[in-house]
């Protein structure tokens, strides 16, 4: 995420912080967890933002559709890619969005229930194309695992997104980048000036 939009830095820091004090209020007070948009209510109001009872039509809109948003959201995490990570986002809200009327635990297990057979079934359909070579994109069992581990493995740190970005900008100051290695000549055969950079002979 570190050479993305700003806005897309932006919106992966919001959906982080909304999963992780969703997640972190289901282990810290299972009895008494916030649902999502309880959640998102309660941070907009520490920033000064009055209640103006959007939360209980966002309920009411969605909460027939629970198992549906878990089975996107699973979809969304399986379209995940290293170019392409604003399915996970979308995946997360859906999921916590269905989980206003399954439930935590159902709407994860649904969510992530939906990608894995997503993959198996890609999987399943490579192993009959694998033997086959074409022109054409096809379908390779090692390929389709090899995206899906990359697709579930950034869709799960999307929470751990928002702690790491503060981490960073902790140490940031503190941290001493090595000097940059430069030739004593460049291809057009002119000498670099002396500067702030380490100049050494290869």
């Amino acid at each position: 995420m570190g050479s993305r939009p700003y806005w897309q830095r932006l919106a992966a820091f919001v959906v982080s912080v909304w999963t992780l004090c969703w997640i972190g209020g289901q282990f810290l007070a299972p009895e008494a967890a916030p649902s999502a948009v309880e959640v998102w209510r309660g941070l907009l109001e520490r920033i000064g933002v009055p209640d103006v009872a959007w939360s209980g039509r966002v309920v009411r809109a969605w909460e027939n559709a629970g198992v549906v948003l878990a089975v996107f959201g699973g979809l969304l995490w399986a379209a995940t890619t290293e170019r392409g990570q604003m399915p996970a986002l979308l995946g997360w809200i859906a999921v916590m969005l269905g989980s206003q009327r399954l439930g935590y635990q159902p709407s994860v297990i649904i969510a992530v229930g939906a990608m894995a057979g997503f993959v198996f079934v890609l999987w399943a359909v490579s192993l009959a194309n694998g033997r086959f070579v074409d022109r054409y994109p096809r379908l390779l069992p090692a390929d389709v695992f090899r995206a899906g581990v990359t697709a579930a493995t950034l869709s799960a740190v999307v929470p751990l997104y928002a702690p790491a970005v503060v981490v960073f900008r902790l140490f940031h100051p503190y941290l001493t980048r090595t000097p940059r290695i430069l030739t004593t000549e460049y291809d057009s055969g002119h000498t670099p000036g002396v500067g702030g950079w380490s100049r050494v002979s290869r």
